[in-house]
């Protein structure tokens, strides 16, 4: 067999193997920023984190251009600005690479794992839409402007590895929808009691 045709071979056995389309690698690459180093959104969410925890701003680590990837179905989240209404800023597990709509501004907690998510897409906070009923009980939507009772997470791992996170206000875990069709498919809700698959995230 020459290399060509092993080349073809492998591309074979690789589309075989991997149960999902691989997602490309982010182009633009986690960023740590230090305390008093970053823009005037994410150190209002350094302080805003170091109040609910008793900490000095000093020791509440942020990031951006952080990316969030579903184990369930390997896509990466994107914050849906593009569409109307309640579904405005939904998120799901639906890209195959990370572009603007799939960037994060998260702030925690080392000590408490208190957890605030800002989209870069458009600067607002990641909610918990806990008043909602039915299939949209739960969903994660960038559209807050200031943190409340939803815009409250709890995460137990920093950026850098595979992690889970749920409301802080129902110990509800957040999920990904991979079973829903349509509009609908990888919609993140924070309605699980336990972890699985779609409960698990890397960042």
């Amino acid at each position: 067999m020459n290399n060509g045709a092993r080349r073809a071979a492998a591309v074979v056995m690789a589309a075989v193997l991997l149960p999902f389309p691989a997602p490309a690698a982010p182009a633009v690459a986690t960023v740590p920023v230090a305390p008093g180093h970053g823009p005037p959104v994410l150190e209002r969410m350094r302080r805003d984190v170091a109040a609910a925890t008793g900490s000095a701003d000093a020791e509440v680590p942020c990031w951006r251009n952080i990316s969030i990837r579903s184990a369930a179905n390997g896509r990466y989240v994107s914050a849906e600005i593009g569409r109307d209404g309640p579904d405005y800023g939904a998120l799901r597990a639906r890209a195959t690479s990370a572009g603007p709509w799939e960037r994060f501004i998260v702030c925690r907690g080392a000590g408490s794992g208190v957890t605030r998510i800002r989209a870069q897409a458009n600067n607002d906070f990641v909610s918990a839409e806990l008043d909602y009923a039915g299939a949209k009980y739960g969903l994660l939507r960038a559209r807050a402007e200031r943190v409340g009772g939803q815009e409250r997470f709890y995460s137990n791992r920093a950026p850098g590895g595979q992690f889970s996170f749920y409301a802080r206000d129902t110990r509800r875990w957040v999920s990904a929808e991979v079973t829903f069709t349509g509009d609908a498919y990888g919609s993140l809700r924070a309605r699980a009691t336990q972890v699985g698959a779609e409960e698990t995230f890397s960042w």
